[in-house]
């Protein structure tokens, strides 16, 4: 009895909202000047920046487990810290990757 009580209510509270609303308006894609140019650019950064990650991370880890197996670095104390060693290297590496390409740009769009 409670499950058709609820089941009733909800469809007395949510069948309202669907009458009551108004209807979507047409798909209107966006005008060509709607964002400002550095709003481009940032999400240009972001996309290089975590897309570069996928490589990056797998790459640094490599490195680090293959620099202290030949030792050229210090184990690190917790497996933690080893991974957020690695994970700062890989962030560097594709904070480098985002730099270098916005650099690249601003020098080729003039």
């Amino acid at each position: 009895m409670k499950k058709v009580l609820v089941v009733l209510m909800l469809v007395l509270v949510l069948t309202p909202s669907y009458l009551v609303s108004e209807p979507l308006k047409g798909y209107e894609p966006y005008e060509e000047n709607e964002f400002p140019l550095w709003t481009y650019k940032l999400r240009r950064a972001e996309t290089l920046f975590f897309g570069s990650m996928v490589l990056t991370l797998p790459a640094a880890a490599l490195i680090w487990s293959l620099a202290q197996r030949s030792n050229m670095v210090s184990p690190a104390s917790t497996e933690l810290q080893n991974l957020l060693i690695q994970a700062s290297i890989a962030a560097t590496i594709s904070l480098g990757i985002a730099t270098a390409d916005y650099i690249i740009g601003e020098i080729g769009g003039q």
